[in-house]
């Protein structure tokens, strides 16, 4: 049963303050990571483990969460990430440990559960008519938060410490669990016939994931031919493929392998993973480009505040997005919205190639590729949901927002070991040659992702002609 629109309206708006929370906890460590290094006496290679060790905890939990959600209601558990990100804030605040700090990483993890389990009760609670454009709204506002994120700790740290950062993260979170509770009602999971979980599934999981993850993240420093980086690869793949047989045996398995297997949920995580890639991989060459020293004959000499700064237009380019895609998914489908999307981010970064000499130019792009994610990611979920009944809702989005992890992580990885393998003479500082290369590799990625849509045949339910 759906609610009123005045109750939906308070929904709609609790979603929205919960997504973006997420990508706020993902984002806001970037500019403090050299103050963080300091802070506890840590290398640089050493204070990247305060990134990882958040994307290892949202890629394992975030199905598991979603899964969850369906069986046993998704009220509760959206508490449950958001108060993660609380309790990962209250230890980040008061710890004078590293230790400690990477355990309240990874207790900000636990917040990547809030995006399957939003469209769980989107699709779910608001009336048929609104939940197109709020499943879109929150999609985009993954992108608005993460420009957010590294908008306001470099504000923060201008006047501040890196506390402050996570203060902040920490009233976030608090306000979003308060709107979660008195907006969402109770509900008892949608998935009757799920049974359990299977404890080996989810372990199995959490195992090649977090060695997939670290052997990617981790690639660069460690180099790619290395003992450490081709076992962790070789642990995933075994891994995987036991997961892989525990999930096909089990008669309540966590992720049911024959819903990823339906060509429209295949295909659309395809194309999440290669826009992941493309919207990480544009994210550091961009933010990076912008801070190399003018002397070079490039760059603008930007601060890490100004870099971040430059990145408001990809903010507002999401912000249209919403509204955009809502228009264009209720008249033509998914389909346009995300083929769309993928030309635009591959625009965007086909443009920066070759103009980049004024930061008009960056402004430019930066707003043309927000826009375009923010178009694909509004599509995604329509694709997904149109091929999963109302009990794998949150557990195929989950699934896909891992995907989307996965490419984030290989987009970041490939884009700076590009940037590394070519730098200007007597430093570490990456040539021209090297940015442009990172930005066609960027486009690349999006090109591919707004082909996938093509090889989609089946004809996805029009949000409003779903039974909720």
């Amino acid at each position: 049963m759906t609610l009123t629109a005045r109750r939906s309206g308070g929904l709609l708006a609790a979603m929205l303050c919960a997504m973006t929370v997420q990508p706020i906890a993902q984002t806001m460590v970037v500019p403090i990571l050299p103050s963080l290094a300091g802070e506890f006496a840590v290398s640089a290679s050493d204070v990247s483990w305060v990134m990882t060790a958040n994307l290892l905890a949202a890629a394992v939990l975030t199905p598991i969460l979603g899964r969850l959600g369906d069986l046993h209601g998704r009220r509760r558990l959206l508490l449950l990430s958001l108060l993660g990100t609380v309790a990962g804030s209250v230890l980040a605040v008061s710890t004078h440990s590293f230790a400690l700090l990477l355990v309240a990483r990874a207790l900000h993890g636990i917040g990547g559960g809030v995006l399957p389990l939003a469209f769980g009760v989107i699709r779910a609670e608001l009336p048929p008519e609104r939940a197109a454009r709020g499943m879109a709204m929150v999609s985009t506002s993954m992108g608005i938060g993460s420009g957010l994120g590294v908008v306001a700790a470099g504000l923060l740290m201008e006047w501040w410490d890196y506390r402050a950062v996570f203060w902040l993260l920490l009233v976030l979170g608090l306000l979003a669990a308060a709107a979660v509770a008195l907006s969402v009602p109770a509900d008892r999971g949608t998935d009757r016939e799920g049974g359990g979980t299977s404890p080996l599934a989810a372990v199995t999981l959490a195992v090649w994931l977090c060695a997939l993850l670290v052997a990617v993240s981790q690639g660069n420093g460690w180099g790619w031919t290395g003992t450490r980086v081709l076992g962790l690869l070789s642990v995933a793949a075994v891994v995987c493929a036991l997961w892989l047989r525990v999930e096909s045996r089990t008669r309540h398995p966590l992720i049911d392998l024959r819903m990823l297997a339906r060509p429209t949920v295949a295909l659309t995580n395809l194309a999440a993973t290669l826009t992941g890639f493309g919207m990480y991989g544009a994210y550091i060459v961009m933010t990076s480009f912008a801070q190399v020293p003018q002397e070079y004959g490039f760059g603008f000499s930007a601060t890490v505040l100004i870099a971040g700064l430059m990145l408001l237009p990809n903010s507002a380019g999401n912000l249209a997005a919403g509204t955009l895609a809502a228009a264009l998914i209720a008249r033509r489908g998914p389909r346009t919205p995300l083929v769309l999307g993928g030309l635009l981010g591959a625009a965007a970064m086909a443009f920066l190639t070759v103009r980049h000499g004024s930061a008009v130019d960056l402004y430019l792009a930066g707003g043309v590729f927000g826009l375009g994610t923010g178009l694909a990611f509004a599509a995604i979920p329509v694709y997904v949901n149109s091929a999963v009944p109302p009990g794998q809702t949150a557990v195929a989005n989950g699934t896909n927002a891992v995907l989307r992890t996965i490419g984030a992580a290989a987009g970041s990885a490939v884009t700076g070991a590009v940037l590394a393998g070519d730098t200007v003479a007597g430093t570490a500082s990456p040539t021209l040659h090297a940015y442009q290369a990172a930005f066609m590799i960027t486009a690349a990625g999006f090109l591919a992702a707004a082909a996938v849509p093509f090889a989609i045949r089946s004809r996805p339910v029009p949000v409003h002609e779903e039974i909720s």
